[in-house]
């Protein structure tokens, strides 16, 4: 059996999820928001074996010793039903957190990725520290709450600086959600901005050929060079998809070389890596974890989902 978690909304999944079923291996998708109103758990720890029970959802039965991949895209919170109380709902979920989702990460299984190798990768420093020790590139780069450091920094940067949000690209607004994208500043800007708020990331800005996304599964890399063809886009791809233009290239080997070094370092089989494009060099900017690739795969033909499928049925290291 082969576990699917993520929300009923998740395209990517869908792709992999059908390629797993065409290939007649046993496959049971669903989210951990349906515990514990549609899925059922039961496990107990007898012998040395670990685990022994079962996972009951409304797609069938899950023994947990037959469980010998996971795919953990992105499942969204636990629902509990109208008779949970306010003051017993932060209990509630706080116990399905570590009892259901520890039951599930103690799984022995093939995991692409297991969230605790997810969180340790997710933040930026720790990226940036971690791509220069595995011998990547990386732009100039200031962490700073200090506006006068900041202003220093602008001051200093020939090229120009970006800033970068460090977590999740967007802000809830009233009228919805908000993304931030990368941004280009300059000393005058932070006279309307009060950086000592909070924790800031600037970057001096790489005058770039093009983007490139290197998706890694395992061993396999899928290089792919990101044209832009609007000022937005340039400067952040993901403002502009109407004007991007697909490429897919070769990964050159010291790079190859770093990514996998990067991969190790973390405990990932799965990784998503951006980097900006000169004639001398690729920057490293981020590796998401966890990235979208369903759409990127629909403007290249690379066989990206089927790599993912060899890996949870096993057919490839």
């Amino acid at each position: 059996m082969i576990l699917v978690l993520t929300n009923d909304n998740d395209r990517t999944a869908d792709r992999v999820v059908v390629e797993i079923e065409q290939r007649g291996e046993a496959v049971n998708r669903f989210d951990t928001a349906e515990f514990p109103c549609r899925v059922t758990v039961n496990a107990a720890m007898q012998d040395k074996f670990g685990w022994r029970g079962w996972i009951e959802t409304e797609h069938g039965h899950i023994r947990l010793d037959e469980v010998k991949a996971i795919y953990y895209r992105r499942p969204t919170s636990f629902t509990f039903p109208e008779s949970v109380s306010n003051d017993d709902f932060g209990f509630a979920s706080a116990e399905a957190r570590r009892g259901f989702g520890g039951l599930l990460f103690s799984l022995s299984s093939r995991w692409i990725n297991h969230p605790s190798r997810v969180a340790d990768a997710e933040f930026k420093p720790t990226q940036l520290r971690a791509a220069v020790d595995c011998g990547l590139t990386v732009p100039r780069t200031l962490l700073t709450s200090d506006p006068s450091q900041a202003r220093i920094f602008c001051e200093s940067a020939e090229r120009g600086v970006v800033y970068k949000p460090l977590s999740a690209a967007n802000i809830v607004t009233g009228d919805g959600v908000q993304l931030i994208y990368t941004s280009r500043i300059c000393s005058k800007d932070l006279d309307d901005i009060d950086l000592s708020l909070t924790m800031n990331l600037l970057q001096e800005w790489v005058p770039k050929r093009y983007d490139v996304r290197v998706t890694v599964i395992g061993h396999r890399l899928f290089g792919v060079a990101v044209h832009a063809d609007s000022p937005d886009a340039y400067i952040d791809w993901r403002s502009d998809y109407d004007s991007l233009v697909y490429e897919p290239i070769e990964v050159p080997e010291h790079i190859s070389q770093g990514i996998s070094a990067y991969m190790k370092r973390f405990g990932l089989m799965y990784g998503a890596f951006d980097f900006a494009a000169t004639d001398e060099c690729w920057y490293f900017l981020e590796c998401n974890a966890n990235g979208q690739l369903g759409w990127l795969e629909a403007e290249t033909g690379l066989p990206i989902t089927p790599a993912i499928a060899d890996l949870l049925i096993g057919e490839t290291a």
